[in-house]
């Protein structure tokens, strides 16, 4: 236990270390400010997503896997369903709104989006949430609580972006709607087990929104978005919630490894 310990706390460390000297040193990878910028965030958000998602494995939380129950994937299609929405469709169609970079930005944009998607999920629910349920899963209200706590530090994180020349409304905005995802890919794990579809959910959600304010212009935002994204969006919070009332205990116990459960029977009977 004692190398395992030393061998996963010395890559981590390595991954933390690299992606902090990255950060701070701002490396020039192309004249392009755009490209530079995604090549940059595509690579820091790498390097930490590994080195959490190391953290995950050696804790033993299991969450590489895949639920296949049929409200597992109502609820991933459900998710999926506001990712896919945050794309401006009717405005893309209309023409109101368009991309005008090269395809090899777009696909650098995907790129940097699962990255993103990578590290956030590692950290937040891949560490963050399931430490939190490791101790706080008796009950459904401890389940809704940890889902919380975890939604909440989510949304918070993102004030961050104050710090870096945001606006105060923009990034209130921000920290709001991310809350709510954080809560909706908490109960994406619940339910389907996996990471990695949670990394998906993500990227999709990340890449849809920032395609046309990134690499294109126009108007995204029109009368008919707002009415559909207004009803999905209440629609899948609504679906979400009662799903979360619903998860049972041994839901969440699933996301902890046999060997864990099995020492717990064991203390239970001394």
């Amino acid at each position: 236990m004692r190398t395992k310990r030393l061998i996963f706390g010395s890559l981590i460390a390595v991954f933390i270390g690299a992606m902090a000297v990255l950060e701070l040193s701002s490396p020039t990878y192309s004249a392009n400010e755009t490209l530079n910028k995604l090549i940059s965030v595509s690579v820091t958000r790498a390097l930490g997503g590994v080195a959490f998602m190391l953290v995950t494995a050696f804790f033993g939380y299991r969450v590489f896997g895949f639920n296949k129950s049929r409200a597992s994937l109502l609820v991933a299609l459900a998710a999926m369903a506001v990712a896919v929405n945050n794309l401006p469709i009717i405005g893309l169609v209309s023409g109101n709104a368009a991309v005008n970079a090269p395809a090899s930005h777009v696909a650098l944009l995907a790129l940097e989006s699962l990255m993103i998607g990578f590290f956030e999920e590692f950290t937040f629910r891949g560490v963050l949430y399931t430490s939190i349920l490791e101790n706080r899963r008796g009950s459904s209200r401890e389940i809704f609580l940890a889902t919380l706590a975890t939604s909440l530090a989510f949304g918070a994180i993102h004030l961050l972006n104050l710090f870096f020349g945001a606006g105060l409304g923009a990034t209130l905005l921000q920290a709001g709607y991310s809350t709510l995802i954080g809560g909706m890919l908490s109960i994406v794990l619940l339910k389907t087990g996996s990471i990695w579809l949670c990394i998906a959910i993500h990227a999709v959600y990340d890449f849809c929104g920032y395609l046309v304010p990134t690499l294109g212009g126009g108007k995204i935002w029109d009368a008919a978005t707002v009415t559909i994204t207004a009803i999905l969006g209440v629609a899948v919070l609504v679906f979400m919630l009662y799903t979360l009332h619903g998860v049972s205990v041994d839901e969440a116990e699933r996301l902890f490894s046999k060997k864990e459960k099995k020492n717990d029977t064991h203390t239970e009977k001394l």
